[in-house]
């Protein structure tokens, strides 16, 4: 039963990726990026913003206007006025009935005006730079989103290269249990020593059997995160030379540091703080006067001719006092200084999150090589106790012994590896990240 157990699953672990086409991490990023709803929508909310703040900065233009009515009326007022405006009031329509009872009249009036802000408190200005601080802020933040999600593809595509090299190793050993259990002939229940090896070599079995089933659980579950991030393919296995120069290729390229630049989402952090700044000086902009110049000239036509007029100037207006500004301002300031605090906050945090990552990875990559080091010794070693034991210098528990440390070690392996990758994608998301630096590399 042990046998058949032994041999489906190096079938169903192996036999695909054997058989499966291999691809690198640039090709499977480029897929990936080249396809994102989140960067998409990311993007087309930088674009808002930056049309928003376009229409912003034409504040200085003057607003141009065409009003054109025609209209019938038997109203006093309109008709007397009518007349008035078509430059052809006589004597007569003083008469009180005449302008009691005008009767109905039919005008058209066309113009054309402009008004021209001179001067507006400085609103329309501080709104433009704070358009443009915010649309800074997006594009940083699509970059974080992009840097965010290039972590997350590296830590499946590693994962997946990962947990496949320890799966090889798991059944490398298999082989040698599966071998063993072949050749031994001391499992009767009447010799105790021998039968307490054969369950030491059942029971091993039956470990690697469920480490394999969990470890294949994994590499499905990153394979799902890529399919639903936009990998079309199928049936490929990634393409790693080993776990470290992977992380160091892609992912630290150069030597880590602590006292690195910020990450795009602080940068963004940074100029939104800004633009409340200057929706500070929008809001005082509501107690300030705002000036213009106007000009308007029309032509106007009745029932006796026709006649043209115009009228230009200066304005003035100036909210002296609105409930629905008082306390704007304050409240600005406040949520201006909220936003100020909290980027600092995140900062410190960013950087001592960025410090332990930093140590956790140098730590990581010395263990990684002490582990490799190791393995290379134990596989010695086991070599050596395969021989003893052929020879019958020592018996099965000694042999599986061997055996399980180097289960263990192979799993050491594996949490160390897949910790390296999590920590170094996890730090270029607290970081300046420079992808096409990393991706150009040969």
């Amino acid at each position: 039963m042990i046998k058949n157990t032994v041999i489906s699953i190096l079938t169903l672990s192996l036999a695909s990726p054997a058989m499966a086409d291999s691809l690198t991490f640039p090709t499977v990023w480029n897929e990936i990026n080249g396809s994102s709803p989140a960067q998409e929508a990311s993007r087309l909310m930088t674009e808002s913003i930056s049309e928003s703040r376009n229409r912003a900065s034409h504040h200085w233009l003057p607003k141009l206007y065409l009003d054109a009515r025609a209209y019938q009326s038997n109203d006093p007022g309109d008709n007397f006025f009518g007349l008035l405006e078509q430059r052809s009031l006589q004597q007569s329509d003083f008469n009180p009935s005449s302008i009691n009872y005008p009767g109905v009249n039919t005008f058209e009036r066309g113009a054309i005006g402009a008004v021209l802000p001179l001067y507006e408190g400085g609103m329309k200005t501080a709104q433009t730079d704070m358009l443009t601080h915010s649309a800074t802020a997006q594009q940083l933040s699509t970059s974080q989103v992009q840097i965010e999600q290039y972590s997350q593809v590296g830590l499946s595509f590693g994962s997946i290269g990962i947990i496949a090299s320890q799966q090889s190793r798991f059944a490398e050993l298999k082989g040698e249990i599966e071998k063993l259990l072949k050749t031994y002939k001391l499992g009767n229940k009447a010799n105790p020593v021998g039968y307490s090896g054969l369950l030491g070599i059942q029971s091993l079995g039956n470990r690697l059997s469920g480490l394999m089933n969990q470890y294949e659980a994994q590499r499905k579950a990153y394979y799902a995160a890529l399919r639903e991030m936009g990998v079309k393919e199928s049936d490929w296995m990634p393409e790693i030379k080993d776990t470290r120069s992977f992380v160091e290729k892609y992912f630290l390229n150069r030597p880590v540091q602590v006292d690195i630049n910020l990450s795009y989402k602080l940068k963004a952090m940074r100029e939104s703080v800004i633009a409340g700044e200057e929706a500070v000086k929008m809001e005082k902009a509501r107690f300030l006067p705002q000036v213009g110049a106007f000009a308007e000239t029309y032509t106007f036509n009745g029932s006796r001719q026709d006649a043209n007029g115009y009228n230009a100037g200066l304005y003035l207006k100036w909210n002296l006092f609105d409930p629905a500004d008082y306390g704007a301002m304050g409240e600005a300031k406040l949520k201006a200084a909220s936003a100020k605090k909290y980027s600092e906050a995140l900062e410190q945090q960013e950087r001592a999150e960025r410090a332990a990552l930093t140590e956790n990875i140098k730590t990581l990559f010395d263990n990684i090589k002490l582990l490799d080091d190791s393995y290379q010794l134990l596989m010695e070693q086991s070599k050596m106790t395969g021989t003893l034991f052929q020879s019958g210098a020592i018996n099965a528990l000694q042999i599986v012994e061997v055996m399980n440390r180097r289960a263990d070690l192979i799993q050491q392996q594996c949490e160390a590896e897949l910790g390296l990758l999590k920590a170094a994608t996890q730090a270029i998301t607290r970081q300046n990240f420079d992808l096409s630096e990393h991706l150009a590399q040969k």
